[in-house]
C-alpha cells in the first residue's frame, strides 16, 4: 500500500511539475497608434472638388467630353447630366476625381459637375 501511495504521490508531483511553470503567454497583441488626423483611407485621397479653364476640344451632349487648358493639360471630362458643351469654346469646369472607371478619351479622366462659359 506505501508502494501504491508513494507511486500516486509521485504520480501527482510529476503532473504539478508542469503546472509549477507558468505556461508561455502569446505576445500580446500591438496596440494601434494614432496619428493627429484620421486615418489614411482611399477616399481621404480624394481631393474637394477644383476647377479647370480651357478649351473644349470635343462637345456634345455628353456623357463624354474633351477640354484642353493653357498649359496643355487633357482632361476627359464624364457628366451623365446631359450638359451641352460646345466644341471651342472656353469654358471653366468643376470637376472631381471621377468614380466611374469610362473610356472618355485621352486625358485625365474627371467627374464634371458644373460648367460656365467665359467671355
Amino acid at each position: 500500500m506505501r508502494t501504491f501511495l508513494a507511486i500516486l504521490l509521485l504520480a501527482g508531483l510529476t503532473g504539478l511539475a508542469g503546472c509549477a511553470q507558468p505556461a508561455a503567454s502569446p505576445a500580446p497583441a500591438p496596440v494601434p497608434t494614432r496619428s493627429s488626423g484620421p486615418p489614411d483611407m482611399p477616399t481621404d485621397r480624394i481631393k474637394p472638388p477644383g476647377f479647370v479653364v480651357g478649351t473644349v476640344t470635343a462637345g456634345g451632349s455628353g456623357p463624354c467630353y474633351e477640354l484642353s487648358t493653357d498649359d496643355g493639360t487633357r482632361y476627359a471630362l464624364h457628366a451623365s447630366d446631359g450638359t451641352k458643351l460646345v466644341k471651342g469654346a472656353r469654358m471653366r469646369v468643376t470637376i472631381k476625381p471621377a468614380v466611374a472607371r469610362i473610356w472618355c478619351g485621352p486625358g485625365k479622366l474627371v467627374e464634371m459637375t458644373a460648367a460656365e462659359p467665359l467671355r
